[in-house]
């Protein structure tokens, strides 16, 4: 079980090969920050696994945006019924042995999902339909019913220690919004 990890994840548009921005993740201890960078926003979601809201910033051009919501607990089911389909494919990312599954969700979202059961981390549900993976996810792939389908792919892990200054929001840069 891996308490401190970064991850971060370059995000391709399938149908054209185009690399569309990145997404970064970091675990430590039960908080957990993910920020995903395109040309368009960044998007910035903090939680903790102990606590009942997260905060969700934007940054749009010059527009700066804060929202709390309230974040599902890992033992709350997901909302939208979703089924497992295992694969005995196997891929290499970053070094580490990766094993296929795919998730359905009922409105016909599928995820493809590659994880290394070789490490877990403390906080495995940066994406909430990873909570039930038994493992880390180096690359997924968003299939939706209509439009582009958008891959994650691991490019850099981190087990180094992150300063909890990375989970700190200057609030006074954001417009609060409901």
């Amino acid at each position: 079980m891996i308490g401190e990890c970064t991850l971060q994840y370059a995000i391709t548009q399938v149908a054209k090969l185009d690399t569309i921005g990145s997404k970064w993740v970091y675990v430590k201890g039960d908080a957990c920050k993910t920020i995903l960078t395109t040309p368009q926003l960044i998007q910035t979601l903090l939680f903790n696994t102990q606590q009942t809201t997260a905060v969700i910033t934007k940054d749009i051009g010059s527009s700066h945006f804060l929202q709390e919501v309230t974040y599902p607990p890992a033992t709350l089911p997901n909302l939208l019924s979703m089924k497992v389909i295992v694969s005995d494919s196997i891929a290499k990312i970053l070094g580490y042995t990766c094993k296929g599954v795919e998730l359905k969700w009922s409105d016909g979202v599928i995820y493809q999902i590659w994880y290394t059961p070789e490490i877990a981390t403390t906080v495995n549900a940066f994406e909430l339909a990873f909570k039930e993976v038994p493992g880390l996810v180096l690359s997924y792939t968003i299939i939706p019913v209509a439009g582009t389908s958008i891959q994650y792919q691991a490019t850099k892990i981190d087990f180094s220690p992150i300063p909890l200054s990375q989970f700190n929001i200057n609030r006074d840069q954001y417009q609060n919004i409901d």
